[in-house]
């Protein structure tokens, strides 16, 4: 299968950008945020090759997204047939009743 491009909805890039701006303020500088984008970057990357690599979300309901755990984080992807779709990001350690699926 060729590599497919990644795109990130607009409610996802807002989501991770909170999430890298708590992170920012929080520490005092962005190291951890970097290393956040540096494990998530290569995820995709890896999902861009093999996009059925990650399971499934469980919920009759929701169709076609799928989801991989890296480090803290949840990200929530669709694959199509050109690309993937980065649905959602969630970290972990916030409350489960916020999980976006």
């Amino acid at each position: 299968m060729a590599k497919l491009k990644v795109r990130w909805t607009q409610s996802a890039t807002v989501q991770f950008g909170r999430m890298l701006t708590f992170y920012n303020v929080r520490n005092g500088n962005s190291r951890y945020s970097r290393t956040i984008v540096k494990m998530v970057s290569e995820s995709l990357k890896l999902i861009a090759k093999f996009p059925q690599m990650y399971r499934a979300v469980d919920a009759e309901e929701i169709v076609n997204i799928r989801v991989f755990h890296c480090d803290y984080f949840l990200i929530y992807y669709k694959v199509c047939e050109t690309e993937i779709i980065v649905e959602a990001v969630f970290d972990t350690r916030q409350n489960p009743a916020t999980l976006p699926y």
